[in-house]
């Protein structure tokens, strides 16, 4: 699952917690507003004038927009590397992957460890943490380009406790 498909599932409150830890990168601020003002074909000027909830919500929707799939990428990550380090660092150690704190120090594609550890890795993570933020990482990080995971992505398909119920609608 792509990041854009993960915003797609998550509620207008879970969008916001994501967004704004995401935020905490200097970075990131600005290429969420240019990504509104790109996918949302809205001026700046126009985009200032609306009210706070308006902005959100057009925050959201580019968010959740197959056009900006590089952009929910990179917002994901950087909230999931802001508000789940230990879980993140968790699944790297189980998994094998060389890495400091949570961050992977692989260049380029990600080789998969052999299937026993990735499905151990998993149980590992689900044992110690809820379901759903389990379930929202690991589709994440399945869904980066560099990650080609045969064995995680069945367990993906295939558990019901790491299927992300969709609370779009709240």
């Amino acid at each position: 699952m792509k990041a854009h498909e993960l915003f797609r599932l998550l509620s207008s409150d879970e969008v916001a917690a994501f967004v704004l830890a995401a935020c905490e990168d200097e970075n990131v601020p600005d290429k969420i507003a240019g990504g509104v003002l790109t996918y949302q074909n809205i001026s700046l000027t126009r985009f200032a004038k609306l009210p706070e909830e308006t902005r959100k919500a057009y925050v959201r929707r580019t968010l959740r927009d197959k056009r900006a799939a590089e952009l929910a990428t990179y917002v994901i990550s950087a909230a999931l590397v802001r508000r789940e380090p230990a879980l993140i660092e968790a699944f790297l150690a189980a998994a094998g992957l060389p890495h400091e704190g949570p961050h992977v120090t692989v260049e380029g594609e990600i080789a998969s460890p052999p299937a026993k550890k990735v499905l151990a890795a998993v149980d590992a993570l689900l044992a110690r943490y809820p379901a759903r933020r389990s379930a929202i990482y690991l589709h994440a990080f399945a869904g980066q380009p560099d990650v080609k995971w045969p064995a995680l992505e069945e367990r993906l398909a295939g558990d019901a406790r790491l299927q992300v119920e969709d609370r779009s609608a709240t």
